[in-house]
């Protein structure tokens, strides 16, 4: 779990909103269902922990209790009977004020929004009317509005629990999440859950209520952000209408599923932290390899880039070479390589896996073979020298000039790469020995079959 404090900013309306933020990177702000809103109690449950964890590695990512709920201030002590929404202070706009204020107390010029299930409606709401400020939205099975959606009927089942006695529904299931959520989190997610809401609001009936007036369906065209909306493809909970919804009438929107019962939680993690990342183009976090680790070094290079761009033109050519180093960066990242930079027509990567760094090889020629931008890639294995966010050394020259001498599409190994990938499934073949510049002696070289 990554060190976190808790801290608070005040609203213009004057309610203190309990934030953390964790990781590096592009700031990335979320917003939770307010029955799952408890930034310690969240940190219980392994789905939601594993994926800040995961998300904290390439951004910044700044987490709040809405009011009235989790750590933040509750300012509805008393309030009993079921209200509306403006009257007990728990609309669209209220909440947009709750976000701005932990915007501000972060420095946040510009950021991503990403908001979840039921809070769609204070995501799209937020996104619209601050088109300067949120570079990008991202919504996970969200809803533009709560009535007629998919929500609709857990909502005013929580109606119908928060009129039972303490004892009644201390023995019921307390939301949806819970049958959403994996069997061996069962009981987390229920504990968080009871946490989260704080019972002073009245049986929270009244915010239930609150958010059967929610809809922000009229601000759709307004989202200026580009949109990311995930959706789970889930057989018990139809969440794909709404989904196909928003996508229909967001303006520059995405719409990607994933396997799983809710995203992004209950859902395939690779495919999740994928579409974000597509969206989203974090830089890729080098991490310096410890002393004496071995790394097999990987130089990729875009044969006859010059060429190409002289012909193509400037911004047509460089857009090409661009395109291919995303694919570099994509594909590195999905065999756990680490890009350390970009060379203007290639990359220099390190893997600390001789066996993922062949697969990586194999793969990126296979997602190339039909581009016309032909690439050639070279491997060798050894103990780089690592300095100033870059990497030295006799290993990463040979893995240089292994590059150079190969041929379009082609893969040229040094013999270590051979020797650790001995059982491993990998085959080689001998194209003899060479004469590197800088080495002394010839050096023994093979081709990579794909």
């Amino acid at each position: 779990m990554p060190a976190y404090d808790i801290r608070f900013a005040t609203t213009e309306d004057g309610v203190g909103i309990a934030y953390w933020e964790i990781g590096s990177g592009p700031p990335l702000v979320i917003i939770q269902n307010l029955s799952l809103n408890h930034l310690e109690a969240e940190w219980s449950v392994p789905s939601i922990a594993s994926l800040y964890a995961a998300l904290a590695d390439r951004y910044r990512v700044v987490r709040l209790d809405f009011r009235g709920f989790g750590m933040s201030d509750n300012p509805f002590v008393g309030v009993r009977a079921p209200v509306s929404g403006s009257q007990i202070g728990m609309s669209v706009d209220h909440l947009s004020l709750d976000i701005a204020a932990v915007v501000d107390a972060c420095g946040l010029d510009r950021f991503s929004l990403m908001a979840m299930a039921s809070v769609g409606p204070v995501g799209i709401a937020y996104a619209a009317r601050h088109p300067d400020s949120v570079g990008a939205l991202i919504l996970c099975d969200a809803v533009a509005a709560i009535p007629s959606s998919f929500l609709e009927p857990f909502v005013r089942a929580a109606q119908a629990l928060y009129r039972l006695s303490d004892e009644s529904r201390a023995a019921l299931p307390v939301s949806m999440w819970e049958s959403a959520m994996p069997a061996d989190e069962a009981q987390h997610w229920i504990a968080l859950t009871r946490k989260s809401v704080d019972v002073s609001l009245g049986g929270n009936e009244a915010v239930s209520m609150a958010q059967l007036e929610w809809d922000a369906t009229p601000l759709l065209s307004e989202v200026r952000a580009p949109t990311l909306i995930l959706c789970a493809q889930n057989a018990e909970i139809e969440t794909l209408p709404d989904a196909r919804r928003l996508a229909t009438r967001i303006p520059n929107a995405q719409l990607r599923t994933v396997r799983g019962r809710l995203a992004p939680y209950a859902a395939d993690r690779g495919s999740v932290l994928e579409a974000i990342d597509d969206l989203l183009d974090p830089p890729r976090r080098y991490v310096a390899p410890s002393a004496s680790s071995i790394r097999t070094v990987v130089f990729t290079d875009v044969v006859g880039s010059t060429e190409f761009v002289r012909t193509a033109g400037d911004d047509a050519g460089r857009a090409a070479i661009r395109a291919i180093e995303a694919v570099v960066a994509e594909t590195a990242s999905k065999h756990r390589g680490t890009v350390v930079k970009n060379l203007g027509d290639g990359s220099l990567i390190y893997f600390g896996s001789n066996s993922d760094a062949l697969a990586f090889a194999i793969a990126l020629q296979d997602r190339v073979a039909d581009n016309p931008l032909r690439i050639r890639v070279g491997l060798a294995a050894g103990e780089p020298i690592h300095e100033d966010d870059d990497i030295h050394g006799t290993v990463v020259a040979q893995a240089s000039r292994l590059c150079a001498i190969g041929d379009p599409g082609e893969i040229v190994a040094a013999d270590s790469v051979r020797q650790l990938a001995l059982g491993k499934g990998f085959e080689f073949d001998s194209a003899g020995e060479v004469d590197l510049k800088g080495f002394v002696e010839p050096t023994p070289v093979w081709t990579v079959r794909r």
